[in-house]
């Protein structure tokens, strides 16, 4: 059991001292909520001048607050700082109506150079509220003597108030009667006191810190004073509101002023790094711990009452140490003192930090800096919409992985020697798109590791398929990863039932993978799934391979995970420079070929790196093929003679150091004829890592050139939602409502989308329609085989002959995709990308099948309505499709296509 679960058995709310943007955006504080039970988060200034003075993460919203005129430092922080404690209190709010209000705030404090000036506090603690306009937020004020009677104002105007920096008994016995002052106002007023809460932060390890020093090295009073402080002070809290006063507001809806417990990390190393916390667990409580403090209890504290236990011991400590000459009130009136100014150094420090950053932003702003403004996550580097720019804040995740991820490896790696002690034998991944492409390119690169199981990738609907996972890799040995960043992505959760049903139910045999709050996150936890991994949020799918989605497959199969990290980190280093950036770079060459007319991007590779073909595919084609733009790329294209491809095409072969295979020479022949060719060479597996990384870098620079957000997928859901109305008509009539054909031959028959049909009208034969809409092909067009058939290589001969027809004689490109797979890929392009395409879309009649636990239909059914739904989506869109469904034998159907193709080519109409 996590031990700050388990805080919450013993009355204690653990929340957490620490906010930033990146938190947010990652889905570090969601996790955290999910995970650990975090409860409430807290800020003050010097937490605020961590966060933003630290790299450029707030550079766009202050270039925003500029261009609009804001130049008040001040004025400038609010409009950083607002927005992050509204997002945390909007993450926090479910926390916030569980518990009735109780928990779910998030603080922010009033500016520390008003702790003395009583009514300059209170407003501002009235105005930050309206500003924040979240009813789980929780303004902070400093327990100065001028500000108890803010206290009492703030609470007595029904704002929420966590009351600071509370070092002596006498001040909280103060801080108390303030808050109690507050509710009777408002009471007296005919307001009601419910739902108003506070709390009193009450400062622990500091006082440990500066009695320490004045007690000599061996005193046994040495680490003890701190705890002995605080314990007595929640005694007075029993007292204060166990009386007669308090019971009088309680019947009127008034809540007790918890006790926070702050400053709870250890500064002397010496002492239990949980001390604390451990030391202080009861009822009615809170603990705001701070990160370092929170992952050590985490991983090592005891969650006990304690803050009730050896009272008067702590009654006689504090009475030793008046007796050994240290005056305790005369230090935390020091204490006070110093935490006033330290809070309004750190505030004073930041506001002049923002202050020279906008002069530098004002005087010298360099939009040409391109690394620069992608690393501060400038979403105006690539759209001036406010729309777009919200997704795009949301999606640059991807860019902190190399070395946000190296933290998570200790969760994995435990959760890797718990599966190795299970026994599994084998690791199947499903998952779609992002989700499962670079384990896709895990699986293919190398043979299983000694000692680890084996993987396997199913990204597929089709039955057949699924038939094959399950023999190939039996339930009783198999440990299931379920992969889906939204957690509602039809295909995993199907595949799920399916499997889960097949292992009897044992959810020990299964782990997830997904965003924080999702719908897989709580499924997997109703059916006790061995672990839910919760990837950071901020992180598209197509971007995740250096994510969870890629790093926990990667582990299982005993990958070096480490050393995959390294190497993207330094590739990561590289792209962070405006010259010699690889990144930068390659996205820039994409572009310029692209303008020039060579936007075919063809990726040669041996068998073995195939994998990283079908990644680059997704990433390109669902980032940048949209707006009727983009660049076409093309992964497994069967080999052909140097000269005879189309001359609208980019070569890129990833090799191994020192390979001189087929590809190499394919690649050599290119360009001793003017061909262009990118080469990249991996001097080791794991350097596959940094090539996932410079290509995200490209492709987010490359969707910059051409105009494009690279990180939105506007066009994925007209599949989704066409198909989502088949399974409706299958429902209702208890069939699909498959299109007619428009011609037709022993081995397959054909229909058109309507912007073929004219073209393909009055054919006299099944050839001569295929031919003529062949010839609908437009110059620097390409063509793509669609098919929805088991992509484990059964038919990949077929598929090559298909395609290799289809390219006869003009040398055009033609993507292969195995559908579902290519919707989550290639799909956003086809739909959304420049027309130039035309689209075989290959359905199988007949075939194996297999049911679906609890949904109501066969995996033959749902992978039906999948093509079917393309083929309309397609039709929809205007592009020229045609609808192939094969009969009997798949590759006996698919070589008659290619006759077919062939005689096409030879026989142009």
């Amino acid at each position: 059991m996590n031990p700050l679960k388990q805080l919450s058995e013993h009355g204690q709310s653990p929340w957490y001292d620490m906010i930033s943007r990146d938190m947010l955006r990652s889905g570090e504080l969601a996790r955290l909520v999910a995970e650990d039970g975090l409860k409430g988060v807290t800020s003050n200034p010097s937490i605020f001048e961590k966060a933003i003075t630290k790299g450029a993460v707030y550079d766009p919203a202050l270039r925003e607050a500029l261009a609009e005129g804001v130049r008040d430092p001040k004025e400038l922080f609010e409009r950083l700082a607002v927005p992050d404690i509204r997002e945390a209190a909007d993450v926090l709010r479910p926390v916030f109506d569980a518990s009735g209000g109780a928990d779910g705030f998030v603080s922010l404090e009033v500016s520390p150079t008003l702790a003395h000036d009583s009514a300059g506090t209170a407003a501002e603690a009235k105005r930050l509220f309206a500003a924040v306009g979240r009813p789980n937020v929780m303004i902070k004020i400093p327990a100065t003597r001028a500000g108890l009677s803010a206290i009492s104002e703030t609470v007595g105007a029904g704002i929420p108030v966590n009351v600071t920096l509370i070092f002596s008994l006498e001040r909280y016995m103060a801080v108390m009667n303030a808050y109690l002052a507050g509710l009777e106002r408002r009471a007296a007023a005919g307001e009601p006191l419910a739902p108003i809460a506070s709390v009193a932060s009450f400062f622990v390890s500091r006082i440990d810190a500066a009695v320490d020093a004045k007690l000599p090295e061996d005193s046994p009073l040495r680490g003890r004073i701190a705890v002995a402080n605080a314990k007595t002070a929640y005694k007075l809290f029993t007292q204060i509101f166990g009386g007669e006063r308090y019971k009088a507001l309680a019947a009127k809806g008034g809540r007790v002023q918890r006790p926070l417990w702050a400053s709870t990390s250890t500064k002397n190393p010496a002492y239990r790094d949980v001390v604390y916390v451990e030391e202080l667990i009861g009822p009615d409580t809170v603990n705001t711990i701070p990160p370092a403090t929170w992952d050590a209890f985490r991983d090592h504290g005891s969650a006990v009452r304690t803050i009730d236990t050896e009272v008067e011991d702590a009654r006689r400590t504090l009475e030793e140490l008046g007796r050994r000459g240290v005056d305790l009130a005369a230090v935390t009136e020091a204490l006070e003192a110093e935490g006033v100014k330290s809070f309004a150094d750190s505030f004073a420090a930041l506001l002049k930090h923002l202050a020279e950053k906008a002069e530098r932003l004002l005087s010298a702003p360099d939009p040409a800096a391109a690394a620069a403004r992608i690393w501060a996550k400038d979403a105006s580097f690539w759209k001036d919409d406010a729309a777009h720019q919200a997704i795009i804040r949301n999606s640059l995740g991807w860019l902190d992985l190399p070395e946000s991820m190296p933290a998570r490896l200790p969760e994995v790696e435990a959760f890797l020697s718990e599966a190795r002690a299970a026994g599994f034998g084998h690791v199947v991944v499903l998952g779609m798109g992002g989700s499962s492409l670079a384990c896709e390119v895990f699986r293919a690169m190398r043979e299983p590791v000694p000692g680890f199981p084996r993987l396997h990738v199913l990204d597929s609907t089709e039955p057949s398929a699924v038939l094959a996972c399950e023999r190939a890799a039996p339930p009783a040995e198999t440990l299931y990863v379920v992969s889906s960043k939204s957690g509602s992505t039809v295909e995993p959760l199907r595949l799920m039932d399916y499997f889960y049903a097949k292992a009897g139910g044992d959810g020990a045999r299964f782990c997830a993978i997904t965003d924080p709050g999702s719908q897989l996150a709580a499924d997997a936890a109703a059916k006790g799934f061995r672990k839910v991994f919760l990837n950071p949020a901020d992180v598209g799918g197509r971007f995740s391979a250096l994510s969870l989605f890629g790093l926990v497959p990667a582990a299982l199969t005993g990958w070096d995970v480490h050393s995959m990290l390294s190497r993207a980190a330094a590739m990561a280093a590289r792209c962070k420079e405006e010259d010699g950036n690889p990144g930068l770079e390659l996205g820039r060459a994409l572009a310029e070929h692209a303008r020039a007319g060579r936007d075919k991007l063809v990726v040669l590779g041996a068998p073995d790196l195939e994998g990283f073909g079908l990644w680059l595919e997704q990433l390109v084609a669902e980032s940048v093929g949209k707006e009727g733009k983009g660049v076409v790329p093309v992964a497994g294209e069967p080999a052909r003679e140097a000269g005879s491809y189309a001359a609208d095409k980019v070569f890129i072969l990833l090799s191994r150091a020192g390979s001189v295979g087929a590809p190499e020479a394919l690649a050599g022949a290119l360009e001793s004829a003017g061909r262009p060719v990118l080469r990249f060479e991996l001097d080791a597996p794991e350097a596959v890592a940094a090539e996932f990384f410079r290509w995200e870098f490209a492709t987010a620079v490359l969707g910059k050139e051409l105009g494009v957000d690279p990180f939105d997928q506007p066009d994925v859901q007209a599949a989704k939602d066409m198909t989502k109305a088949a399974l409706a008509e299958l429902k209702e009539r208890g069939r699909l409502e498959v299109p007619a054909p428009d011609a037709e031959e022993e081995a397959w028959s054909a229909a058109f989308s309507p912007a073929a049909k004219a073209a393909t009208a009055g054919a006299a034969s099944a050839e001569e329609a295929l031919a003529r809409f062949l010839a609908l092909s437009r110059p620097g067009g390409y063509a793509a085989v669609l098919a929805y058939l088991p992509s484990d290589g059964r038919h990949a001969d077929a598929l090559a002959a298909l395609r290799r027809a289809l390219s006869e004689p003009s040398g055009i490109s033609v993507q292969g995709g195995y559908g579902p797979r290519y919707l989550h890929s290639t799909g956003q392009l086809h739909k959304g990308g420049p027309d130039t395409g035309l689209y075989l879309v290959l359905a199988r009649e007949g075939g194996p099948d297999a049911e679906i636990p609890g949904a109501g239909l066969s995996f033959g059914q749902l992978c039906g309505a999948q093509a079917l739904g393309d083929f309309r989506a397609l039709a929809a869109a205007g592009r020229r499709a045609v609808y192939l469904r094969l009969k009997g034998d798949p590759d006996s159907a698919l070589l008659r296509l290619a006759a077919a193709a062939a005689f096409a080519a030879r026989s142009p109409v």
